[in-house]
C-alpha cells in the first residue's frame, strides 16, 4: 500500500509539473505578440517619417525643376530680344526678367528683387562669363524662390525652404569678326575639292549676310614660304602676312587674301573661282603657320572691333606638312596661341584623305567644332561642305544655353 501510494504520489506530481509547463506556454505567447506589435508600430513611424520625407523631397526637387526651366527661358527670351536689336542692352535685360517674373514657381510667383540680369560675353573655351564686355552677347539670369512651406518637415522644425538657379544663353545678339583660312595647296587639285570650295565657300558670306548683325569677314590663305613667293603669280591684291611668329622660312606664313570687311561683295569676289586656285601658292600645306598667323590678325589688325567675337573657319583636305619634321605638332602649337587670344576655332575635314584627327584637336583646344565634309565627287563634296558651313554658323549664332 505504500509502495502503491508513492507511486501515485510520482505521477501526481509529474502531472502537475506537466501542468504548471502547459501553463506557462501562454504567458511566452502573450509576450510575444506584445514585441512584435511593437515592433509594427515602429516601423509604420518610420515607414510613415519616411514617406513624409519623401513628399518634402519631391516638392523640394520640382520646385527647382521649374526655377531651372523659368531661368532657363528667360535667358533665351532676352536672346530673342537681342536677334531684334543688338545694340539695347537694357531691353533684353528687362525681357528676361519680365519672363521670370510672370511665371510661378511652386506657390506664387518669383519675387522681384530675387531676379538677377546681367549681359556680357560667354568664353567657351574657359567657360566663364565676362559682365564687363562692352559688346555683349550672352545673358545671365539668376532667380531664388524663398519661403516654400513644407508640409510634413514642420514636425521637425523645418517650416520652409528655398532654392537657387542661374542660366548662361549667348549666341543671337553676337556681333562676330570671321576669318576663312582656306586650303589652297596642291591636294586640292583632285576628286573636285577645289570645285566644291568655289561653290560652298560664296553660300557660307550669303547667309551670314542674311543674318543682317554687322559682321565682318575676311579671307586668309593656307600658304607660302616667303622666300619664294611670286606676288605676280598670285594676282590680285593678295600679300604675305608677316606676324613675326614663324622662325624659318620653312614653316610658311598666312596669305592676306581679303581683310575683314562689312562689305561682303568684296568677300565674294575674293571667293571667284579666277582667286580660289588649288597650287596657288606652290602647293604645300602650312596650317600651323596660317592658322598662328590668322589668330595674329584676328588680335591685332586694324580692322578688329574691339568686344566683337573672334572666329576662324579653318578647311583643310590634307596633311600639316610644314614645317617638314612637325607639321601637326607646330599647327597644336599655333591653335594653343589662338585659344590663349580668345579665338575659337572650327575646323573642316574636306574630302577623304584630311588629317580629321588634328583638326578635331584644333577644335577641341580652342572651343570650336569640327566638322566633315566627305566625298570622291564635286558634288557630293559640295554638298557636304556647304552643310559644314552651315553647321558653324548654326552653332555660333543660334541661341543656346551653355550653363
Amino acid at each position: 500500500m505504500q509502495r502503491a501510494t508513492v507511486k501515485s504520489l510520482k505521477f501526481l506530481r509529474s502531472s502537475e509539473v506537466g501542468s504548471v509547463r502547459n501553463l506557462s506556454r501562454p504567458k511566452r505567447s502573450c509576450n510575444r505578440t506584445g514585441g512584435v506589435l511593437v515592433l509594427v508600430v515602429l516601423l509604420l513611424t518610420l515607414l510613415l517619417a519616411m514617406v513624409a520625407f519623401a513628399v518634402d523631397m519631391g516638392r523640394v526637387t520640382t520646385m527647382r525643376a521649374e526655377l531651372q526651366n523659368v531661368v532657363d527661358a528667360g535667358s533665351l527670351a532676352a536672346q530673342v530680344q537681342f536677334r531684334s536689336n543688338p545694340k539695347d542692352v537694357d531691353a533684353a535685360r528687362q525681357a528676361a526678367a519680365d519672363y521670370v517674373r510672370i511665371n510661378q514657381v511652386g506657390s506664387k510667383l518669383v519675387p522681384t528683387n530675387s531676379i538677377v540680369v546681367e549681359t556680357g560675353s560667354w568664353n567657351s573655351l574657359t567657360r566663364t562669363f565676362d559682365n564687363t564686355s562692352l559688346t555683349p552677347n550672352s545673358v545671365r539670369v539668376f532667380a531664388r524662390q524663398d519661403n516654400e512651406p513644407y508640409i510634413f518637415g514642420k514636425t521637425l522644425g523645418y517650416n520652409t525652404f528655398g532654392a537657387p538657379a542661374a542660366a548662361i544663353s549667348t549666341g543671337a545678339g553676337s556681333t562676330t569678326d570671321i576669318m576663312l583660312t582656306l586650303d589652297l595647296s596642291g591636294s586640292m587639285l583632285y576628286q573636285g575639292r577645289i570645285e566644291a570650295l568655289r561653290a560652298s565657300a560664296p553660300v557660307f558670306v550669303n547667309v551670314i549676310e542674311q543674318l543682317g548683325n554687322s559682321d565682318q569677314i575676311g579671307v586668309m590663305g593656307l600658304s607660302a614660304d616667303p622666300g619664294s613667293f611670286d606676288a605676280n603669280a598670285v594676282g590680285g591684291n593678295a600679300t604675305l602676312y608677316n606676324s613675326g611668329l614663324h622662325p624659318k622660312n620653312e614653316y610658311h606664313v598666312g596669305v592676306m587674301e581679303r581683310r575683314l570687311t562689312t562689305q561682303l561683295s568684296l568677300v565674294r569676289n575674293v571667293l571667284s573661282p579666277t582667286s580660289l586656285r588649288a597650287s596657288k601658292y606652290e602647293g604645300w600645306t602650312g596650317t600651323g603657320a596660317a592658322l598662328g598667323d590668322t589668330a595674329h590678325y584676328l588680335t591685332y589688325g586694324a580692322e578688329v572691333r574691339s568686344g566683337a567675337k573672334k572666329i576662324i573657319v579653318l578647311m583643310t583636305d590634307g596633311l600639316a606638312n610644314r614645317p617638314p619634321d612637325n607639321g601637326p605638332g607646330y599647327a597644336r602649337q599655333m591653335a594653343t596661341y589662338a585659344a590663349n587670344k580668345g579665338i575659337t576655332v572650327y575646323t573642316i575635314s574636306l574630302g577623304n584623305a584630311a588629317d580629321e584627327t588634328l583638326n578635331q584637336d584644333i577644335a577641341d583646344m580652342t572651343g570650336g567644332k569640327h566638322f566633315l565634309a566627305k566625298g570622291q565627287n564635286a558634288s557630293v563634296l559640295t554638298q557636304a561642305l556647304t552643310t559644314a558651313f552651315k553647321g558653324i554658323i548654326q552653332d555660333f549664332k543660334s541661341s543656346h544655353l551653355v550653363k
